[in-house]
């Protein structure tokens, strides 16, 4: 068994209990913080800073100057209503009060009680003749013995302390001592990625100093410096994996030229039943672009919900179909499957579209059957709930290049499914699959040395600089105009008390003729959580008390929908049956369908002008809005209600979002806003980023500095050879393990 040195050199890899001061029981205390090692420790940042000045009684404050007090909590209380505040009463060590008041602040009640002694620094005000500090800064300090003043370490003067996430059994002023103790032996070891007059000229620090500044400003400037120094190099990481994995994906293996030519293109546009908009010209044209090369096209369309996105989509696929490939046999037709096949005329290549739920999978497939209705193209749904035999037959005409549409879920992944020449892959919804699946369908064309090409779509409009971030390795092209005819859909926030009257109207609705959506997060009164959040890839626990589909369509159908035909879908139920259920509300035979989240994309019912979300605070605002795009396809004005509970501010926030806006990429900077790059940015996409600063709303041009600096750089080394990018080769291929392989960068 190797032991450790009793005193180890200091490392940024040393195990946290050799640093100074720590040993066994602080090591275990610091572990539940995930610092494991000296470098994490010096990589555990500031979540704020207190800034504290000279520190005076009570007595003496004036109003309008900043002031530091100390003293003990004689009462809080909590004052829920709107704006929600707390307060609590501070008492001195003369016996002089003060006042202190947060707004907006959740879980203080629980962390500030009567008899602890803490350290505050705020603006002064005052408060019915009693001064008062609004949205004070605080700090715990150690209890004191009974009759003496409680301990202050406070020195005299101003300075700027930081405030470190604290642990239950350690605190922000222990791990700051601890920090204090190793920062001068660990500091040298950072290595430096850029020469300091590169730092210079965009204002940065070396990330040494950005590191000292971050733990030990001497001024708010130096602590903004530090950190936009800091999230620069974030970024920069970031984006320097982006450019390897494009450059990779681009120039490792050559794709299938598909050159759509004016007779071809012709050809295609024969085939749909309508003209296209001018968003959708701009947008085929780039993708023709990207198609004719032999490098693989790597693609992002990004469209509101009701955008045309999936037309643009069958102009791609029918592209690689109707490009002749001499490799196809001409012989064998298959087994004709009235539901999953249909007959075909072309004999070019092969192009897959990959959904992310059956559901979603069959929508597009009847979608694209009735758009090539009596046209021979020849097309295939491949799921994993269709029945072995089905499913064999449809591998061997895949692979015998009998079929040229592919729809399919995650099956397309399978072993079993080998193509004869797959050109182009589309993936909608995206952000529901791992980049190991994206990666996984690209190996798909069975003859070797050639990658398909990519076009992967979304109905979840994502801010420019976070498509840079999560999908930087894409081309990004919007379609940012919905066809002509649509009318804004009508939204209203409601509260979860105005239920029945929210149903008595949707009674009046149905009797003239229109069809609702109600939408539950639940299945029924057992289900564990609600489906993913689009965006935040990510569940939500909800409580057994939520209302659930089972229930509601029976409550609806029994009570105030009586008089009309009310369906229920949910994802349990098998392929056919969802398939029945939704024909037959298309077929205008229900009136309204209770259903979960199944229905949120591919659904189109130009009659359906009614949009029911109860619950509608549990879900995050790009759902919201995928699921109210369910609702004003047709000539006629829709409707969207968002039933839910409207006691918090945030819950408050969003659902107005919904209110006000109406486009999907406003919704989705609300969204940024509301919960932060953090949380939106999931690692599905882009690796372990450990984004600590790198915050889009606190610099916005952070962003693309660092993409333009990263991209230059990969163009020049794309491999990261150079001896002066050793150290950046080392962290991209550590921090992104994932995406990033060694085939990648040699």
């Amino acid at each position: 068994m190797i032991t450790m040195p009793e005193n180890p050199p200091l490392t940024l890899a040393t195990p946290i209990q050799y640093a100074k001061g720590v040993g066994p029981a602080r090591a275990a205390q610091l572990a539940a913080l995930n610092i494991t090692t000296c470098g994490d420790l010096l990589f555990y940042y500031p979540r704020d800073y207190l800034t504290v000045v000279e520190e005076a009684p009570i007595s003496t404050l004036a109003p309008g100057t900043l002031a530091t007090i100390t003293g003990t909590l004689l009462q809080t209380r909590l004052i829920p209503r709107r704006p929600r505040r707390f307060e609590a009463l501070l008492e001195d060590a003369a016996g002089t009060k003060c006042v202190l008041t947060w707004f907006n602040l959740y879980g203080l009640e629980s962390r500030l009680q009567p008899g602890m002694h803490i350290r505050v620094t705020g603006k002064v005000t005052v408060y019915r003749d009693r001064p008062q500090i609004m949205q004070p800064q605080w700090e715990p300090l150690a209890a004191s013995p009974a009759g003496e003043s409680p301990e202050s370490a406070a020195p005299p003067g101003s300075r700027i302390e930081p405030v470190y996430p604290a642990g239950t059994d350690i605190s922000s002023q222990a791990i700051a001592k601890l920090i204090r103790r190793q920062i001068d032996t660990l500091l040298p070891q950072v290595p430096e990625w850029f020469a300091a007059d590169f730092l210079k000229e965009r204002n940065f620090f070396t990330r040494r100093d950005a590191i000292l500044k971050i733990h030990h400003p001497a001024s708010k400037n130096d602590h903004i410096t530090a950190r936009r120094t800091l999230a620069y190099h974030e970024f920069f990481l970031h984006q320097s994996a982006v450019a390897i994995k494009r450059y990779h994906h681009r120039n490792a293996t050559p794709a299938v030229p598909l050159r759509v030519d004016d007779r071809v293109d012709a050809r295609i546009r024969a085939l749909l039943p309508f003209n296209l908009t001018p968003a959708q010209n701009r947008v085929i044209e780039s993708i023709r672009k990207d198609l004719a090369g032999s490098k693989p096209m790597n693609r992002l369309l990004q469209g509101d919900v009701g955008s045309g996105k999936t037309v643009v989509a069958l102009y791609a696929m029918l592209a690689a179909v109707a490009t002749k490939n001499s490799s196809v046999s001409e012989k064998g037709t298959g087994i004709n499957s009235e539901f999953r096949i249909q007959n075909s005329e072309f004999r070019g290549h092969q192009a897959a579209l990959m959904a992310p739920t059956e559901i979603l999978a069959e929508q597009h497939f009847i979608t694209l059957q009735n758009l090539l209705a009596e046209k021979k193209v020849k097309i295939a749904l491949l799921t994993g709930s269709m029945p072995p035999k089905e499913k064999a037959v449809v591998q061997r005409q895949i692979a015998e290049g009998d079929v040229g549409l592919v729809v399919g879920t995650h099956a397309l992944l399978s072993e079993n499914v080998q193509f004869k020449s797959l050109a182009l892959v589309v993936i909608d919804e995206q952000h529901k699959f791992g980049v190991e699946q994206r990666s996984a369908i690209r190996t798909k064309p069975a003859h070797s040395g050639i990658t398909p090409h990519i076009l992967v779509m979304t109905a979840t409009p994502i801010p420019r600089t976070l498509a840079m971030t999560a999908f930087g390795d894409l081309d990004v092209s919007v379609i940012d105009e919905l066809p002509p005819g649509r009318q804004p859909i009508h939204t209203k926030a409601t509260p979860a008390s105005m239920r029945e009257e929210v149903y008595r109207w949707v009674a009046t609705k149905l009797k003239g003729g229109d069809q609702a959506f109600i939408v539950l997060p639940a299945i029924d009164e057992t289900d564990p959580q609600i489906p993913l959040d689009p965006i935040q890839n990510s569940e939500f626990r909800i409580q057994n008390s939520l209302r659930s589909v089972i229930t509601t369509q029976k409550e609806l159908q029994s009570d105030w929908l009586k008089d009309f035909r009310v369906g229920l879908i949910h994802g349990r139920m098998n392929a056919d049956t969802r398939q029945h259920i939704m024909e037959r509300f298309r077929q205008h035979l229900l009136d309204a369908l209770v259903a979960t989240t199944v229905i949120e994309v591919g659904v189109d019912v130009a009659n359906a002008t009614l949009m029911v979300i109860e619950h509608a605070d549990r879900f995050g605002l790009s759902q919201l809005h995928q699921l109210r795009g369910r609702v004003g396809r047709g000539k006629k004005q829709s409707y969207c209600i968002l039933l839910g509970d409207q006691s918090t501010d945030d819950s408050v926030s969003r659902l107005q979002a919904m209110v006000k806006h109406s486009s999907g990429f406003k919704i989705a900077e609300e969204d940024l806003k509301l919960r932060g790059m953090g949380q939106l940015l999931g690692t599905a996409q882009s690796g372990a980023t450990d984004f600590h600063f790198a915050d889009l709303l606190f610099d916005p041009h952070l962003l693309p500095m660092s993409r333009r600096d990263a991209f230059h750089l990969i163009a020049a080394d794309p491999r990261l050879l150079d001896p002066t990018h050793a150290q950046l080769r080392t962290e991209v291929l550590t921090k992104f393990a994932d995406t990033i392989t060694l085939a990648d960068v040699g």
